[in-house]
């Protein structure tokens, strides 16, 4: 107990170290005082003694407070985790300052686990649908293997749909860093254009659609891996979402690429929520491959590259999407 009392007043005495040490020079300049001018001692102690008593009154006030702090915060330390900082009435201005500091540290710091935690559980949830989606695939191909039936083309498209999921993944995951792996720089859209409906030859020529695209070209600058990852998404929604028909390609002299089909259309009612992470509408609800990320992956790149999307349809018409590339302002 003495030891505690002793080393509580070590504590004490080294944060008002200043208020005794200036008690002390005043003393020394009063005795020094009284012997220059060959006072009485009795003056000077009747002085010294009063001096002591307010001290003394002072020193029991900063104590109560002090010790009042001093123990809410060793209740605190005690705490295997802080949720809430509570405030201490005892403190000085400045260490108010300190003690709003550390709260906004702390709010921020829990900002940044939600965020985390958030971004954890959209993975998560995209790892599990994307190991349902990527099963399709697989076991068409199995099926192939097992029946001795393996074709050339089917086998094409096939591996085709599991390399666009695999990429998806990565795009899903690159997303949330998104300004970390970003490299602007002077591009052609129809290059562009032209090398993802390469890529998708086999499924034109599977389903049997049609497809054009007009020999206007113009630049643009952006980032060409993910822009790709933009046109790749829309071709193959209105490749997927086309029956028969056709899919025309349109650039335009005013920076704006049009992406139109023929195929089965977005219900009225969806066309505000496409966008939506997850959102699947009435199309996904007829297509159990359909995963709601593609058109919100598709927007959010777009807008951080500057870029816009807008997209017009009528069901059993077709689907327009615009794709705007007069630069706005790039995130």
């Amino acid at each position: 107990m003495i030891k505690k009392i002793f080393g509580l007043a070590l504590q004490f005495l080294s944060d008002f170290w200043y208020l005794y040490a200036s008690f002390m020079l005043t003393f020394l300049l009063l005795m020094w005082s009284v012997i220059m001018r060959s006072l009485s001692l009795d003056s000077m102690f009747d002085v010294l003694w009063g001096g002591c008593y307010i001290l003394i009154v002072i020193t029991c006030i900063l104590f109560w407070k002090w010790y009042r702090a001093h123990k809410g915060l060793i209740q605190l330390l005690c705490e295997e985790e802080v949720h809430t900082l509570s405030s201490i009435a005892t403190l000085s201005s400045h260490e108010r300052m300190y003690q709003q500091l550390i709260k906004k540290q702390q709010l921020h710091q829990e900002k940044m686990q939600a965020q985390l935690n958030e971004d954890a559980n959209d993975i998560q949830d995209y790892y599990a649908m994307w190991a349902h989606q990527i099963k399709v695939p697989l076991s068409v191909l199995d099926l192939m293997n097992q029946t001795g039936t393996i074709e050339k083309y089917e086998t094409s498209n096939q591996l085709l749909v599991i390399n666009q999921y695999l990429d998806m993944m990565l795009q899903f995951i690159r997303l949330k860093n998104f300004n970390q792996d970003i490299a602007y720089q002077d591009m052609s859209v129809q290059k562009s254009l032209r090398s993802v409906i390469k890529d998708y030859k086999y499924w034109f020529i599977h389903k049997d659609l049609a497809v054009s695209i007009n020999e206007f070209d113009f630049s643009v600058v952006s980032d060409a891996k993910w822009l790709r990852f933009v046109f790749e998404q829309v071709i193959f929604n209105a490749i997927k979402y086309t029956p028969q028909g056709k899919i025309n390609i349109i650039c335009q002299n005013d920076n704006q690429v049009i992406i139109k089909d023929t195929g089965i259309g977005i219900a009225q009612n969806d066309l505000p929520m496409i966008f939506n992470q997850g959102y699947t509408g009435f199309n996904g609800r007829i297509n159990s491959n359909a995963s709601g990320l593609g058109l919100y992956m598709v927007k959010r790149i777009l807008n951080n590259l500057g870029h816009d999307i807008t997209i017009q349809s009528e069901v059993n018409v077709g689907t327009t999407v615009i794709i705007n590339f007069q630069q706005t302002v790039i995130k």
